[in-house]
């Protein structure tokens, strides 16, 4: 039994410390547990990410920020079996907060508002420096 603990724990802080792929994560509330469980920092506070919901970021074309009177959006238009992925997780997020990970960090955590059903994302507000991050990343 000392083993396999050792073992589990072993896989655990692998999982801790392996790389995440880039993508939205659904960012789970309390005391979560389990072997798809993450942590990262987002705006000084630890966030707990489940790598089984999650969304890869192949991104379609080329990202765009958009601006007008009322403000700036990055729109990103998914891969097709990205898109459904992302269907699927903003459907079970509803009114709750996603993560977006780019090189193993959280750029954004937005709260999902409505069902991303045909792949475009709109990624809101885009004020700060975290947008031109975003486009930089999944322009490479």
């Amino acid at each position: 039994t000392t083993m396999l603990m050792v073992a589990l724990l072993g896989s655990a802080l692998m999982a801790q410390n392996g790389q995440l792929a880039n993508g939205v994560y659904a960012i789970e509330e309390g005391n979560a547990k389990g072997e798809n469980i993450v942590i990262r920092q987002y705006g000084g506070k630890d966030v707990v990410l489940d790598t089984a919901k999650f969304a890869p970021l192949v991104v379609e074309g080329k990202p765009q920020i958009n601006r007008d009177e009322r403000g700036s959006w990055l729109m990103i238009q998914l891969a097709p079996e990205a898109a459904k992925r992302l269907e699927d997780l903003t459907r079970s997020h509803m009114n709750r907060s996603i993560a977006v990970v780019i090189n193993d960090k959280i750029v954004s955590a937005p709260t999902v508002r409505s069902v991303i059903r045909d792949g475009k994302a709109r990624v809101t507000p885009c004020e700060d420096e975290s947008c031109e991050t975003l486009l930089r990343q999944l322009s490479k």
